[in-house]
């Protein structure tokens, strides 16, 4: 079970969460209500992924620098004032800057959730550490896009905001009482993420919210014409994305703790591959039973790949981390564009959940054969290999 630390640290990201999710699911649908334009909901919606390219980096500097309890304190107050701002303007102005404002805040929240919970447990527990604060987390996601949905349904838009805002500032509650510990960051100023891991970050952050999430719902819709279901696409395309974030919640930790038995390599290429196959799969059939099937082997090799990869860029430290988070936020920012470009051009989804295969595949020989400069792979399996044996 996980420690009193990442428990609360887990659950206070958690509620952070609860508006920024609840935006994915109601402003597509309630934007004219708010006297937005169709393209204003597409940018305040990547806003915030965009800004992060420059706002983890900064998290990290500041963490190194400044008191990190402090810190984390006024990004989760900050992140709570964002979601309640939608209450009190419809500028879309405003609006942008309350995005870009909640990417700032998440920065800090993740870096510093991240970088306490592993500075709290042995490193050879990484990979299930990593697992239980995404499961844990995760559950934020959840709630926001269901339950904060469902909220804002009953009691209207600025009722249900409102309270998901008072929510997100209750977790001010649940963060450490004492002074965060900053050696987790000092080593990483002189430490940079191997190309290896950046190159994971952006693959795994351009195919999973990429090429299959962004697209799934067409492909679902595809494959329905010629089916007589009593449910329609939507239904079908929530029920397999419920799927994924239920197993983020309650497969993570077990998932993520694959790579502390195996070893960062072994797992990487593991998942990487059979992750690959079941996108290859899933784009060549048109039975939307096996499609379903392949698509949730995917959903598990991804949640596998996004502990157990992101354990590893913590392990080397602070900047290193911020680093792979920033890959990753490239690629999750980046790969929906790709992805309905191809679906714009070619006019099928498979063709963008192929190509997110063919990246997976791809992946798995870089991480099966790192550079001469990216040994501390191996510096970090032996470590991890010393520890277990002298427990």
């Amino acid at each position: 079970m996980p420690s009193r630390t990442v428990t609360f640290i887990s659950i206070a990201t958690a509620f952070s969460l609860l508006g920024d999710q609840a935006l994915y699911a109601v402003l597509p649908v309630l934007y004219e209500n708010l006297g937005l334009a169709a393209i204003e909901v597409g940018i305040l919606l990547s806003a915030n992924r965009w800004i992060r390219l420059l706002s983890n980096e900064l998290a990290h500097r500041a963490t190194h620098r400044l008191n990190p309890s402090l810190l984390l304190i006024s990004a989760l107050i900050l992140g709570a004032l964002t979601t309640a701002s939608y209450v009190y303007t419809q500028s879309f102005t405003i609006l942008l800057t309350a995005r870009m404002l909640w990417g700032l805040s998440w920065s800090f929240i993740r870096h510093i959730g991240v970088s306490t919970i592993m500075a709290s447990e042995p490193m050879e527990q990484a990979g299930r550490t990593m697992g239980w604060y995404n499961g844990i987390s995760r559950a934020g996601s959840v709630a926001g896009l269901f339950g904060g949905a469902l909220l804002i349904d009953l009691l209207g838009f600025h009722t249900g905001i409102l309270i998901l805002a008072g929510i997100s500032l209750s977790a001010v509650a649940l963060t450490p009482r004492n002074r965060i510990d900053r050696t987790h960051s000092q080593p990483a100023v002189r430490q940079r993420a191997p190309i290896t891991l950046l190159i994971l970050g952006i693959t795994l952050g351009a195919v999973g919210p990429g090429f299959v999430m962004s697209t799934l719902g067409a492909a679902v819709a595809n494959r329905m014409l010629d089916a007589s279901l009593l449910i329609s696409a939507t239904v079908m395309t929530g029920a397999l994305l419920g799927a994924r974030y239920v197993m983020d919640s309650m497969a993570a930790p077990w998932l993520g703790g694959s790579f502390d038995r195996f070893g960062f390599g072994i797992a990487t290429q593991i998942y990487l591959l059979i992750g690959g196959i079941a996108l290859l799969t899933a784009a060549v059939m048109n039975g939307l039973l096996l499609f379903s099937a392949a698509t949730i082997v995917f959903f598990v090799c991804s949640t596998a790949l996004q502990a157990g990869v992101a354990a590893t860029a913590s392990k080397l430290g602070s900047a290193a981390y911020a680093r792979y988070v920033t890959a990753s936020d490239l690629g999750s920012a980046s790969g929906p564009l790709l992805g309905w470009f191809i679906v714009d051009r070619w006019q099928d989804p498979s063709i963008s959940i192929a190509v997110g295969g063919i990246m997976f595949l791809c992946a798995t020989f870089i991480a099966y054969t790192p550079s001469q400069k990216n040994r501390r792979w191996s510096r970090l399996n032996t470590r991890s290999n010393r520890t277990k044996q002298s427990l």
